[in-house]
C-alpha cells in the first residue's frame, strides 16, 4: 500500500516538474551587448513560451537575412501593453537586441523602449524594465 502511494506521488511529481525541465535558458545571447536591428517584419509570432519577431534585413553584400528575435512570454508582454496585433508583416521595425553568441542572425529583445514601428514608438507599450530606486521612490510619493 505504501509503495503504491509512493509510486503515485512520484509519478505526479514528475508530471508537474516536466515543464520546468523543458524551459531553455537565454545563455545563447550576449547580454553584455546591445545592437539596434532595423528591417521589415516578416512574421510576428504571438505564442508561448516566447514571442518571436522575424525581421527581414540585408547583409553587407545585399543578400536577404531573416533574424529571429525572441521576446518574453505573451502574458508578460501583454502586461506591458503588447498585443498580437502590435506589428504586422511588412511593418518597418527598429529594436534593441542582445545578439546571439554564435553570431547567427538572431537575438533577444533587449529594450522595448528602443522599438520603433513604421518610424513611431508603439502606442500603449510600457517599459518592462525594472524601475531604478529613485523612480520607485518618486512614484510611491505621488500616490
Amino acid at each position: 500500500m505504501k509503495v503504491g502511494l509512493l509510486a503515485i506521488l512520484l509519478g505526479a511529481a514528475s508530471v508537474i516538474a516536466t515543464p520546468v525541465f523543458a524551459h531553455h535558458s537565454f545563455a545563447m545571447y550576449d547580454r553584455n551587448k546591445t545592437l539596434t536591428l532595423s528591417g521589415t517584419v516578416k512574421e510576428f509570432i504571438w505564442t508561448a513560451p516566447h514571442v518571436t519577431i522575424q525581421v527581414l534585413t540585408e547583409n553587407a553584400s545585399g543578400r536577404a537575412v531573416i533574424w529571429q528575435i525572441e521576446g518574453s512570454s505573451p502574458s508578460v508582454l501583454a502586461r506591458g501593453g503588447w498585443t498580437y496585433t502590435l506589428m504586422r508583416p511588412g511593418d518597418k521595425i527598429s529594436l534593441g537586441i542582445h545578439p546571439r553568441r554564435d553570431h547567427m542572425a538572431g537575438g533577444l529583445l533587449a529594450d522595448e523602449r528602443q522599438m520603433l514601428i513604421n518610424g513611431m514608438p508603439p502606442k500603449g507599450v510600457l517599459s518592462l524594465q525594472p524601475l531604478g530606486p529613485e523612480a520607485a521612490i518618486s512614484d510611491c510619493a505621488n500616490e
